[in-house]
């Protein structure tokens, strides 16, 4: 079931992010600006490795459901020429196989309990952080107040999960340490 879901949620990703790029309501664009970012791609590939328990198919399962997110991208990608389209879906269809492995691995490297799991499950939030804090300093002269609202609030949001990551870990650890 896995693998279905985690295709199905590729092609969602990449026909919503694409949708959302021409809307011009307010909560459309932010939402856009949120879902075009590395982080929302990498969390899809990441959380297939998650949901599978085999190393080795949470590395397939996570590069198949990237390549369905650009493949889905850029299918709705209706205004570009067939030659475009075609050289963008190589193009970033080759990064999702190459990124994809990698991500699903430590995907599943995050099933490990406690604190040896925690750098694997940090590293999503972590790159959230990273990002929207780039683009704030960057990019936001470019978006206004919607993209610095919608980055700043990630950034927030991200912030708080690598809190609640760390704390759980912690209290894992120490339940464990006291059970010995």
């Amino acid at each position: 079931m896995a693998p279905a879901a985690a295709l199905a949620a590729g092609a969602a990703l990449g026909v919503l992010t694409r949708l959302l790029e021409t809307n011009a309501s307010t909560a459309g664009r932010a939402t856009y600006l949120v879902l075009n970012e590395a982080w929302p791609w990498s969390a899809l590939a990441f959380l297939a490795g998650l949901a599978v328990a085999s190393r080795v198919a949470s590395a397939a399962v996570a590069a198949a459901s990237l390549a369905a997110a650009v493949a889905a991208y850029y299918v709705v990608h209706s205004d570009a020429t067939w030659a475009g389209v075609l050289s963008a879906t190589l193009a970033w269809g080759a990064v999702a196989l190459v990124v994809g492995p990698i991500l699903g691995l430590m995907g599943n490297l995050a099933r490990n309990p406690g604190l040896r799991g925690l750098p694997f499950r940090l590293m999503i939030p972590l790159l959230a952080v990273v990002e929207t804090s780039a683009r704030l300093r960057a990019e936001v002269s470019l978006q206004g107040p919607v993209g610095e609202t919608a980055w700043t609030m990630t950034r927030l949001a991200a912030v708080a999960v690598c809190l609640a990551l760390a704390a759980h870990a912690m209290l894992i650890n120490r339940r464990h340490r006291s059970e010995s």
